[in-house]
């Protein structure tokens, strides 16, 4: 499931992409707002992951909007400007869609911002350098090195990478992630947690703790816990 939001001076022009939203069932509408000064306060309030970004907008454009705010979310941009086209790609957003959007457009997008989300496009791994990998956050790869890693956290559709000292939010699963990585390394202590072995200096009944963190341990996941308590001899 996509949280999206709207964003669109235009009321006719929401109205349609709402009415769109509600025929796809991997789409849940979050907010629909008639500025980019209104979506920013949703954004800091709510788990958005899919944003429909009007370009020609009064006081502050779609384009600037993404230029000067830091958007992790995938940005689908409707307008009737076909001239934004290429600095609308230049700023990776997802697709670009002219107005009047037709349904089949819209559903074609969408389902290309729903296949970014398994992480075939997010993570990146080198079989000559297993070592670190490449996952795209902010607009940009940046690179891991796997020892930092502390623990993975799912979050709906998108991870946080906790480092050693860094957060990285990457749109993937956690499902995908955990195949890029050795099973020697990393331990799946919970549906929506990973755990770095090497960084885990406590275990108890229900707990992991990974430096300050302390992360839940589900019941399916706790026999494979207690083997590497077990064998890191705690």
């Amino acid at each position: 499931m996509l949280n999206c939001l709207i964003v669109d001076d235009e009321p006719l022009a929401r109205q349609q992409i709402e009415t769109y939203l509600g025929k796809v069932p991997f789409l849940k509408l979050v907010a629909s707002v008639r500025n980019p000064a209104i979506a920013k306060e949703v954004l800091q309030d709510e788990l958005i992951d899919l944003i429909f970004l009007d370009i020609q907008m009064p006081q502050t454009s779609g384009i600037d909007f993404l230029k000067n705010n830091d958007i992790f979310q995938q940005v689908i941009f409707i307008t009737a400007f076909p001239e934004y086209a290429l600095e609308g790609f230049e700023l990776e957003a997802t697709d670009y869609l002219m107005k009047p959007v037709t349904f089949e457009r819209f559903l074609k997008a969408c389902e290309k911002a729903l296949a970014k989300v398994s992480g075939s496009e997010t993570i990146k791994l080198n079989k000559e350098h297993p070592d670190f990998l490449y996952v795209k956050c902010n607009q940009r790869f940046e690179k891991i090195w796997i020892d930092d890693i502390l623990f993975i956290e799912s979050m709906l559709n998108y991870i946080n990478i906790i480092t050693t000292n860094k957060k990285y939010t990457v749109y993937s699963s956690l499902k995908a992630v955990e195949n890029s990585l050795s099973a020697n390394k990393f331990l799946r202590i919970h549906k929506s947690y990973m755990a770095a072995i090497s960084h885990i200096h406590a275990i108890d009944n229900n707990q992991v703790h990974v430096a300050e963190y302390k992360l839940p341990v589900s019941r399916s996941n706790k026999q494979a816990v207690l083997q590497i308590a077990s064998a890191l001899g705690f």
